[in-house]
């Protein structure tokens, strides 16, 4: 189904601007071509989101807080509750869904139990089209200029002129989620506000978000090495971080305290009071790279690069960066917060997470990306949502089980308390579900040592996330020039801290960074926040 007012022509506009930007990056972290004129729209304007309603249905360890620290599970629950009694998607027939994927393919619904059982769970027929990540923006752009919509598509947070796209060709979802209206969908309800914020547009929501902790990177540090050399990892200053990276560091053994300078320069920013992103002074948008503490801490960095606290191969950029933090070549990485149980479990190693001197911490994007619908009546886009509010379902549900496992027994057994997937589990429970809608990430299932670890860690600095007030609003300028820009600013990093230039070098990379383009951003974003006044 396709707007009247929004032409072919409008169509293949928009399409070329996704394209290019398929063409030059991934999902999650895409850049485009030209600049647009079009300026910003904003996210606040006259929306009312939905209420943060947390679920009662399961009842975690550690329950989640509604400034943003999440859930805590020890365990599996022994008896999952079922959630729902009837079939969600019953009279839908056939849904059609774009998403993307990071898997290997899995087999196709004919040959495939796991995606019959879930067709028959839900009471309809998905028919997924998966495309691998590399390749997602590409195949969204060919699909939105054709005007031919699937029922439920993925929508990059990068993608360009999304909030045309969302406002002329997708369903309005404001009647059916605002307020307390979520309550219909108690799945959905249980997703953070936070994690809404990309979803609305001309006063309206349009999508729903793939929720992610607003906790967002985490300076991870190797505890058990930092135990072993009788160091502290409780930092009051920014010298006391120093003297850390400098017990880290021997080089005459392989070890050295770092090897990503530009996660480094975010941390020490984030003792200097550098805004996340932007910062918002009487309606007038300041950008974090023209704070002075922003360029103290390049120059920081510049210096513990010089004193050699870096792997000397940290410049190059092609470092397995887990891998060296796993064997112990390196001891303090930036990650994503998902990757405290993924190093701990991969490398059997004592993982911890540094809290920045200063109290404060750089919140992350609380979406992954976002789902839209085609416009149809309103009846079919409430029966979509229902699908959706089945698979935002919560760890402790029976949906939950299968959707992540498949059939008990069939699909996976279990061991020492946690699923463990069979052949057939490991070939067939493969389908991309979390890219359509999914609930909010939790801590644990994992030994109570960890998850209380973990939760401490997000009660100490969620309270103090900086977050980015730019998050709710949109430009396409920051969109269609993102990768110019990255660009400018990352090669100014890396030139200063390798020594290649002074960090007077700075200065003239922030004022190229205006004039390609950060300037028309910060118009933009001016504009959207007075709209939404």
């Amino acid at each position: 189904m396709t707007d009247a007012r929004f032409s072919r022509r409008r169509f293949l506009t928009i399409g070329g601007s996704a394209a290019l930007l398929a063409a030059a990056g991934g999902l999650t972290a895409a850049c485009g071509g030209g600049g647009s004129a079009t300026g910003a729209r904003s996210a606040t304007a006259k929306v009312t989101y939905p209420s943060y309603i947390p679920t009662t249905l399961v009842k975690p360890d550690l329950p989640a807080t509604p400034d943003g620290v999440l859930a805590g599970f020890y365990r599996f629950p022994d008896n999952p509750v079922t959630a729902f009694d009837t079939k969600p998607g019953e009279g839908l027939g056939e849904i059609s869904v774009l998403t993307n994927m990071f898997n290997p393919v899995p087999p196709g619904v004919n040959s495939n139990a796991y995606w019959q059982q879930l067709n028959d769970r839900l009471g309809a027929t998905l028919d997924i089209t998966m495309v691998p990540e590399a390749d997602y923006l590409a195949k969204l752009s060919t699909v939105i200029a054709s005007g031919d919509l699937p029922d439920i598509m993925l929508l990059s947070a990068r993608l360009a002129n999304r909030a045309d796209i969302l406002t002329r060709l997708c369903a309005d979802l404001s009647g059916l989620l605002s307020g307390d209206a979520v309550k219909a969908y108690p799945f959905l309800a249980n997703i953070p506000t936070d994690s809404w914020a990309t979803t609305g547009y001309g006063g309206g929501i349009y999508a729903i978000p793939i929720p992610r902790a607003i906790v967002g990177t985490i300076m991870f540090s190797r505890d058990d090495l930092i135990e072993e050399r009788g160091l502290s990892k409780e930092l009051s200053s920014y010298d006391d971080f120093l003297a850390l990276a400098k017990g880290l560091t021997d080089a005459s053994k392989n070890r050295w305290a770092f090897g990503n300078p530009k996660g480094v320069i975010a941390f020490v920013g984030s003792m200097l009071d550098v805004p996340n992103k932007w910062r918002v002074e009487g309606g007038k948008f300041v950008s974090e790279l023209e704070v002075e503490g922003r360029k103290e801490a390049v120059a920081r960095v510049a210096e513990m690069v010089k004193a050699g606290l870096f792997h000397p191969d940290s410049a190059g950029g092609k470092l397995n960066l887990r891998d060296l933090f796993g064997n112990g070549t390196i001891a303090l990485t930036p990650d994503g917060y998902a990757a405290w149980d993924i190093l701990a479990d991969t490398y059997r190693v004592d993982v911890g997470g540094l809290v920045a001197p200063g109290g404060k911490h750089r919140g992350g994007t609380p979406a992954f990306a976002i789902t839209a619908f085609k416009k149809a009546d309103e009846d079919r886009v409430r029966r979509l949502l229902k699908v959706c509010d089945w698979l935002a379902a919560p760890l402790g549900t029976s949906e939950y089980m299968f959707r992540k496992f498949g059939a008990e027994g069939v699909h996976y057994t279990w061991k020492d308390g946690r699923p463990e997937p069979t052949a057939l589990g490991k070939a067939e429970v493969k389908l991309p579900l979390e890219y359509i809608a999914d609930a909010p990430h939790v801590l644990g299932p994992r030994a109570k040592e960890r998850v209380d670890a973990q939760r401490a860690f997000q009660e100490r600095v969620v309270p103090t996330v900086v977050r980015d007030p730019s998050a709710a609003l949109y430009s396409d300028t920051a969109v269609n020039k993102n990768g110019v820009l990255t660009k400018i600013i990352d090669t100014a990093e890396l030139d200063i801290v390798s020594g290649r230039k002074p960090i007077s070098a700075w200065d003239t990379a922030v004022a190229e960074w205006r004039r390609q383009g950060g300037d028309q951003i910060r118009r933009d974003y001016e504009t959207a926040l007075a709209k939404g006044n």
